[in-house]
Formats: structure tokens, sequence, C-alpha cells
């Protein structure tokens, strides 16, 4: 019930941010939230015989800097649109995963440098460093059953553009009220828009913000893996998939932004997605 209780804060903390009008704010917002969701679940995984205030402290300091590298990502994937360069949009996917994977471990009640992780679609590529270095491979199930109706959905899948950014890229001759939108995996884009530089970072601004958001899964990944222990069928499931629970909470909070929003940008998300993109209206 105590951790139920404080998701639920942590959740209604982040409806209440200010929309970002400049580098500070966005700074805050994104240190302000790694530094929360990272210190409830260092909690929720505290070793039994550790002290509280000393996995609090340390999930809150290793989740702000996870947060700093984040801000740092976004700020990389606006140099995109600015320089009209599509080389910066690697740095700045490697820099979010970086700033993902530091938020993750905190969360985690582990070192920072312990694990990381890369999200290419419905991919997710893991690096142990704890120790012999490994590279473990797990499918995101939501994300690759969203992708692979979007190959029947869309006219084309822009393998180029894909392969430019490190994300699914696909593009439709007629998109209903929107010039594109990012769901779990990938982004669509009007055909005609596959080159407009602005369009496509605001809508990878979305995918980071799913990034922000999957620090949640560490919330449940403890009580999963006792249970795997025992069971053969979870346990093979557990280590090879990777189940994206954050889109719950993202999606309801998206959904609390738009009604409650006057104009389109007054949604909390679409305004960080224009900020950083240069599309704001």
């Amino acid at each position: 019930m105590r951790t139920l209780f404080l998701l639920f804060f942590c959740l209604i903390l982040t409806t209440n941010m200010h929309s970002q009008a400049n580098d500070a704010e966005a700074l805050l917002y994104n240190v302000g939230i790694g530094g929360v969701f990272s210190t409830i679940g260092a909690l929720i995984n505290k070793k039994p015989n550790e002290k509280i205030g000393k996995v609090a402290l340390k999930g809150l300091a290793q989740g702000s800097l996870g947060g700093f590298v984040t801000f740092g990502s976004k700020c990389l994937l606006r140099e995109t649109q600015r320089n009209e360069d599509w080389k910066y949009i690697w740095g700045a996917k490697m820099m979010n995963a970086a700033g993902t994977s530091i938020k993750e471990n905190a969360a985690m009640n582990r070192n920072f440098w312990k694990k990381w992780h890369i999200n290419i679609g419905f991919n997710r590529i893991e690096f142990e460093t704890n120790g012999k270095f490994r590279v473990n491979y797990k499918l995101m199930p939501i994300a690759f059953v969203y992708t692979i109706d979007a190959f029947f959905r869309f006219d084309n899948f822009e393998f180029k553009r894909s392969l430019s950014t490190g994300e699914f890229i696909f593009s439709n001759s007629t998109l209903k009220d929107t010039k594109g939108a990012t769901l779990a995996g990938y982004i669509v884009v009007d055909k005609t828009l596959v080159n407009d530089y602005n369009l496509i970072t605001h809508e990878i601004i979305h995918l980071y913000q799913s990034n922000d958001f999957s620090i949640l899964n560490t919330y449940y990944l403890k009580p999963l893996d006792e249970f795997s222990k025992n069971n053969k069928t979870v346990s093979f499931l557990n280590k090879h998939l990777y189940l994206e629970l954050h889109y719950i909470p993202l999606r309801a909070l998206y959904g609390i932004e738009s009604k409650s929003a006057t104009n389109y940008y007054d949604n909390f998300f679409e305004h960080e997605a224009g900020y950083f993109s240069n599309t704001l209206r």
C-alpha cells in the first residue's frame, strides 16, 4: 500500500510540472523526474539490511545524474533541426540511453555503471559491465505488436530514415488530423515530411519521454525475479522479454493533459516535444 501511495504521489507530481519555457526549467524537470522516480524505485528494491536514508540518498543522487544526462540528450537532439544534420540524432540517442540506464540502475538500487541498455524499436540490448562483460537481448512485446501492425497499416517503412535515426519510422499518404505520431516503438509521419527535421525530432522527443517513464518498470522487477525462481516458464519469459508496463501511466497522464489543455501545446508532453524541436506555435 505504501508503494502504491508513493507511485501515485509521484505521478501527481509529474502532471503538475509547468511547461518548459527555458532550459533552466527543462533541466529542473528532467533532473527532478529522474531523482524522484529513482528514489522510489531504490526504496522498493532496498535490501532488508540497508538503511532507508542511505538508499534514498543514493537513489536521489544517481537518478538526478541520469536526469541531467537525459536533459543533455534532448538538447543535443535539438541541434539536429538547428543544423539540419541527421548525425546529431545518433549522438543524442546514445546519450539518452546512457541517462535512462543510469536512472534505471539507481531505481534498482545498484551502482549507476553496472548495467547499460539501448532501445531500437522493439529491441532492447543490454550490456552487463559488473564483472565479465556480457550482452543480452530482450524483445519488448508491446512495441513489437505495435510495430508489426504498422507494417500492415502504413504505406512505407522508411528504411533510410530509420537507419539515420536509430528509430523505426513509417510514412503514410494520409494521417488523420496530424503530420506525425509516435506509438509504442515507432514513429509515423506524412510521407511528404519524411525529411522534415523539426517534425522528426519532435516525435523522437516523445520516444525519449517514454524512456523517462520506463524507470517505473523497475518497480515490479524484484517480485517478478522472485516468482521466476520457482517457475521455469516465467523465468524463460523474464530472461527474453522486457514488459513495458510504463505505457499505462504514460498514456493516462497524456490523456489527462490533453483533456485539461485549452490549446494543443498546453499538454505538457507536447510542449516539451515542441520546445526541443522548435515546433511550438
